[in-house]
């Protein structure tokens, strides 16, 4: 990650938390792409666009943003496609919710939700080279949940991890289906 007075300690960035109203994970992607804007680590479209997917993603509404956006991008016909989200989005993050779901289910407190989008978004290879953190995410859950998280935890934290990954690797050997280009619900 970049040096940013608005990026946090855990990756939150502030100027889309804060459009958002609620936490927004950062990638370094997203924090280098807002680092060459024009306004950079201010609003800007890529600020904005984060705000724009998690809002949606909490089923909030999403109006003021996208005009906001629209104002942001006047010479462009249609967003981004980054900017563009399906409802479900297969990847490695959503296998794993729902090997975790018979027993573990998002709370309003958890990360669950965006730590699932992070984990769809880095794809398999990324999966695998965040396995670690991907596991440190689970620990730290059950540990707020009063479960168990020790050592022995960790090594079947990190297996349900490697199992999600291979289970959609299995799936969608190619990588995640693209959303539908004719998906214009974002505006």
């Amino acid at each position: 990650m970049i040096h940013c007075p608005h990026l946090t300690p855990d990756n939150q960035c502030e100027v889309a938390a804060g459009m958002a109203g609620c936490k927004v994970r950062t990638s370094p992607a997203a924090c280098n792409a807002c680092q060459n804007e024009s306004n950079p680590r201010a609003i800007n479209v890529v600020t904005i666009g984060m705000a724009l997917v998690n809002k949606r993603r909490r089923k909030r509404d999403v109006g003021e943003l996208s005009a906001m956006l629209a104002n942001y991008m006047p010479d462009r016909d249609e967003l981004p496609a980054t900017l563009k989200i399906a409802d479900y989005r297969p990847g490695p993050g959503n296998e794993l919710k729902k090997m975790l779901a018979w027993f573990a289910k998002p709370s309003e407190t958890c990360n669950c939700e965006t730590r699932v989008d992070t984990m769809n978004d880095w794809g398999v290879e990324g999966c695998l080279r965040n396995v670690d953190t991907i596991t440190e995410w689970l620990l730290e859950e059950a540990q707020l949940r009063g479960m168990p998280h020790g050592r022995f935890t960790r090594v079947i934290a990190k297996s349900l991890v490697n199992t999600a990954i291979r289970k959609f690797q299995r799936k969608f050997p190619d990588g995640a289906p693209e959303p539908d280009d004719n998906d214009d619900r974002h505006r």
